[in-house]
């Protein structure tokens, strides 16, 4: 019986708790297309946030968590500015392209290393992301509009893609000129592209 009364007690405070404080539901658009749901935490001062959603317009699916502290620190009460950090995970169906880093530009063997040059195509990425945005939140409608930037630093793991049909494999069996059956891990680079606008709705 005392279990029982336990057990009632704790889900009844663990319920209070969960209602006494706010939470958010809306979009998130850039870079991604996510739907975005937040609970807020500590009187408001910190959020758990977690979007999930298309990851570069149709090019595959990417879920993120973080955890964010809130500051009001801008000099009204409906903004605010705030930052953590999190966890991404995600798959992409398309090749991951070229991006060249702007000291290969300026290297005597730089066209060779883009005719080269070497992808993945059907990707799995993760890695740790860190996110700073502001928010306005209207005074008397439950809603806000933000702005945040939020890169992903990380790895991804996928079949080698050689864009320019240069694989060194091609008369293997199961290659091509231009697909690989190869494994590689690569460094995620797409993922610093990240900047996203959202509208949510307070309930």
């Amino acid at each position: 019986m005392k279990k029982l009364f336990l057990m009632l007690f704790l889900g009844t405070v663990l319920s209070s708790v969960a209602v006494a404080q706010p939470r958010s539901i809306g979009l998130r658009l850039g870079g991604n297309q996510e739907l975005t749901i937040q609970q807020y935490l500590n009187g408001q001062s910190q959020v758990l946030q977690i979007d999930a959603g298309m990851y570069y317009g149709t090019k595959g699916l990417q879920a993120t968590v973080t955890y964010n502290w809130f500051s009001q620190s801008v000099n009204s009460p409906a903004f605010s500015l705030y930052g953590g950090f999190g966890v991404a995970l995600g798959y992409s169906w398309a090749d991951n392209e070229w991006y060249p880093r702007f000291w290969d530009t300026k290297a005597a063997d730089y066209q060779t290393k883009y005719n080269n040059r070497i992808a993945n195509r059907r990707y799995f990425f993760t890695g740790v992301v860190g996110q700073f945005g502001i928010e306005y939140k209207f005074e008397d409608l439950p809603i806000s509009i933000s702005l945040d930037y939020r890169p992903l630093i990380g790895l991804e793991i996928g079949k080698a893609f050689y864009p320019n049909g240069t694989n060194p494999d091609k008369d293997k069996t199961g290659e091509t000129p231009y697909y690989s059956k190869k494994i590689r891990l690569n460094y995620h680079i797409p993922g610093l592209w990240a900047f996203g606008l959202s509208g949510r709705y307070f309930f």
